[in-house]
């Protein structure tokens, strides 16, 4: 009978404050979307990084003497620095392509996405090259060794790229949780002043109930669990605001990302795990803000 009857007050708080009942939960569930995001951004990133571990060379490229000249890296200047390479507990492996090599490489990968680009490089444009795999991407101890050494034109290495890449992934990320922060005090706000405003309107009742013996915890529970259902329809909200996103939005802008496997995928499974995770943040933030608020505002 007493659990009927908080139920009941909690939802017909939420009902007669129903304007400050839908901004609660707009931006609750606004705060949680853009936590989830920066969530989902983390574990993309970190997993494209995966995807690009067995992938990133680092490409030392050799002058014109060498290019010119040498077929398969018997020359004095490309052995060394061969050999100095192979025989670097921090090189993976290192692979050799002359002139000729390096272009045909070149077609293959671009020739299907870049054919223009393709036709407009000569056959010389490119040098030969030793590409080199570490077996840490990160550390480029073994490359610095190397790059001021006789025969070396130039060093390339992906691992920035690869890293620029993900600085604007993580940049992207803290700025979601930086506006879900924002929005969160929004929400905290407006859940104070929903239970502000339903206290108040029910002051006379709870003054009865307190005077017959009703306990405090009796008295502010309905308020307490309105923004708690606020705070769970906010978290549905949210979770299906960022479904509608992934479908919508997201998987048609990286489609060709995607496919070409040059980006880790957002999947559904992704978002199912952070949906408990959601409305467990929204209950407790409510929950938390909406006894602080009784506990200050209702002195008796």
């Amino acid at each position: 009978m007493r659990s009927n009857f908080v139920f009941r007050e909690a939802f017909t708080g939420l009902t007669r404050n129903a304007t400050m009942t839908i901004a609660m939960i707009i931006t609750t569930s606004i705060s949680l979307a853009l936590l989830a995001t920066g969530f989902l951004l983390t574990n993309m990133t970190e997993r494209t990084k995966d995807i690009y571990i067995d992938r990133v060379e680092v490409m030392v490229q050799l002058d014109d003497k060498i290019s010119n000249s040498d077929k398969d890296c018997s020359s004095q200047e490309c052995s060394a620095l061969l050999k100095q390479l192979e025989g670097d507990g921090g090189v993976k492996n290192v692979t050799f392509r002359n002139k000729e090599q390096s272009y045909q490489r070149f077609v293959e990968l671009f020739k299907d996405s870049d054919p223009r680009l393709v036709e407009q490089t000569s056959p010389d444009a490119l040098p030969a090259a030793l590409h080199v795999r570490l077996t840490d991407p990160t550390e480029t101890g073994p490359i610095d060794a190397v790059r001021d050494k006789p025969g070396v034109l130039a060093v390339v290495d992906q691992g920035k790229d690869l890293q620029a890449a993900t600085d604007n992934l993580n940049a992207i990320r803290n700025a979601a949780f930086l506006v879900a922060a924002v929005q969160a005090v929004a929400a905290i706000f407006l859940i104070m002043n929903m239970v502000q405003i339903a206290a108040y309107s029910r002051r006379n009742e709870i003054s009865i109930m307190r005077m017959v013996g009703a306990t405090r915890w009796y008295t502010q529970m309905p308020f307490v669990l309105e923004a708690i259902i606020g705070a769970l329809i906010g978290s549905v909200v949210a979770v299906a605001g960022i479904f509608a996103g992934k479908v919508l939005v997201v998987d048609r802008a990286l489609k060709s990302l995607y496919d070409a496997n040059l980006i880790a995928r957002i999947t559904n499974a992704d978002i199912w795990l952070a949906a408990p995770i959601l409305a467990l943040v929204g209950v407790v933030v409510a929950a938390v803000t909406a006894q602080v608020t009784l506990r200050w505002y209702v002195k008796n």
